[in-house]
C-alpha cells in the first residue's frame, strides 16, 4: 500500500528541482545536436546518426509500454511498420508528399491502437504479449498480400523524402531534422512524465490492483498509453525511411521489437533518456566493432545478461554507483 501511494509523492516533492534538470539536459542535447550536425563530414556517420535518432523514438514508444505500464509489448513493431509504409504508399501510389505521409501514418497508428487496445488491454502478462505478437504477424502477412503495399517485394525508388524544405537525402539535413525531432518528443515526454496521467500510469506500473483501489481507471490510463505510444513508433518508422530506402512486410517482423526492448534494457526503464543511451550502443558500436548479425546477437543477449544480473536498471546504474564511490573516496568515506 505504501509503495503505490508513496511515488505520486516524490514526483511532486520533486517538481522544483525537475524542471532545472530539464532545461540543462534539453540545452546540453540541443548543443550536442548542433556540434555534430555542424562538425562531421562522413556521410555514413550522419546518416547513421540519423538513423540511430529514429530507432531511440521507436524505443521511446517501446518504454512508454514497458517502464510505464509494465507490459512487454511484443506487437509494437505493427505501429512501427504502419509508419514506414504510410509514406511509401503515398509517395508511390498517390503522389502525396513525404511529411503528409508520416502525419497519415501517425493518425493511422493512433486509430489502431484504440482500436487493438479496446480489444486487448484488459489482458496482462504474458498473454498481453502474445496476443499483441499475433496482430502483428496477422498485420505482415496482410502487408505481404497487398499489391498496393508492394507484396513481398516491398515498396521502394521514393521520388523526394523531404519535408518542407529539409531534404532527407542530405545527411546533414537528415541528422538535424531527425535529432530535433528525438528532443522534441523528449521534452513532451518529460511532460507527460510529470503529469497527473504520468503519476497514474507510475502508480499502475507499481501495483495495478492496488491504484485501481485508489480510484485510477486503469484500463483507461493504459489505453491511453498505448494510443500515445503509437504514433511516436509511426514516426520512427517514418523516419527511418530515409535511411532503408526500402520498406518490406519484415518490417513488421517481432525481431524489431524485440531490438528496441533490447535497447530500453540496455539504457534502462526507470530514465526518460534511458532508451536513447541504449538505442546509441545497440545501433552505433556493431558498425563500429564490424559485427556480423550472428556476432551481434551473441554479444548484446550476453549484454543484457550482464546488465539484468548488475544492473537491472540500466547501464547507468553501473555509472552511478562508480561516481558515487568516487566522490566517497575523495571524501575520505569507506
Amino acid at each position: 500500500m505504501s509503495t503505490v501511494s508513496i511515488a505520486p509523492l516524490k514526483l511532486q516533492r520533486s517538481g522544483r528541482t525537475l524542471p532545472v534538470a530539464q532545461l540543462l539536459l534539453l540545452f546540453a542535447g540541443l548543443g550536442f545536436i548542433l556540434v555534430v550536425g555542424l562538425t562531421v563530414e562522413s556521410p555514413f556517420l550522419l546518416n547513421l546518426a540519423a538513423y540511430t535518432c529514429g530507432f531511440a523514438l521507436f524505443a521511446l514508444s517501446v518504454n512508454i509500454i514497458l517502464g510505464g505500464v509494465g507490459e512487454v509489448p511484443l506487437g509494437h513493431c505493427m505501429f512501427f511498420g504502419i509508419g514506414a509504409y504510410a509514406p511509401a504508399i503515398a509517395m508511390n501510389n498517390a503522389g502525396l508528399p513525404y511529411e503528409l505521409g508520416i502525419a497519415m501514418g501517425m493518425v493511422v497508428a493512433a486509430v489502431a491502437a484504440l482500436l487493438i487496445g479496446w480489444l486487448t488491454l484488459r489482458l496482462t502478462g504474458a498473454y498481453f504479449s502474445i496476443v499483441s505478437w499475433g496482430l502483428s504477424g496477422v498485420a505482415m502477412v496482410t502487408v505481404h498480400n497487398l499489391d498496393f503495399a508492394g507484396g513481398a517485394l516491398g515498396l521502394f525508388g521514393f521520388s523526394r523524402l523531404a519535408i518542407g524544405p529539409f531534404d532527407f537525402s542530405t545527411p546533414r539535413t537528415y541528422f538535424l531534422a531527425t535529432a530535433l525531432i528525438l528532443l522534441l518528443v523528449l521534452v513532451i515526454l518529460a511532460h507527460v512524465r510529470s503529469s497527473r496521467f504520468g503519476r497514474a500510469l507510475e502508480s499502475i506500473r507499481q501495483g495495478r490492483h492496488l491504484a485501481q483501489s485508489l480510484g485510477i481507471n486503469v484500463f483507461r490510463e493504459r489505453l491511453k498509453a498505448l494510443v500515445l505510444s503509437a504514433p511516436i513508433a509511426a514516426l520512427a518508422g517514418s523516419l527511418c525511411l530515409p535511411f532503408s530506402q526500402i520498406v518490406t512486410p519484415e518490417i513488421m517482423s517481432v525481431l524489431r521489437t524485440v531490438d528496441a526492448l533490447l535497447a530500453v534494457l540496455i539504457g534502462g526503464t526507470g530514465l526518460l533518456y534511458g532508451p536513447v543511451i541504449g538505442s546509441v550502443i545497440f545501433t552505433v558500436a556493431p558498425q563500429f566493432l564490424n559485427f556480423d548479425a550472428n556476432v551481434k546477437v551473441l554479444v548484446f543477449s550476453l549484454l543484457i545478461i550482464f546488465v539484468m544480473m548488475v544492473a537491472p536498471g540500466g547501464l547507468h546504474q553501473i555509472f552511478k554507483a562508480l561516481l558515487t564511490r568516487l566522490s566517497r573516496s575523495k571524501a575520505g568515506q569507506p
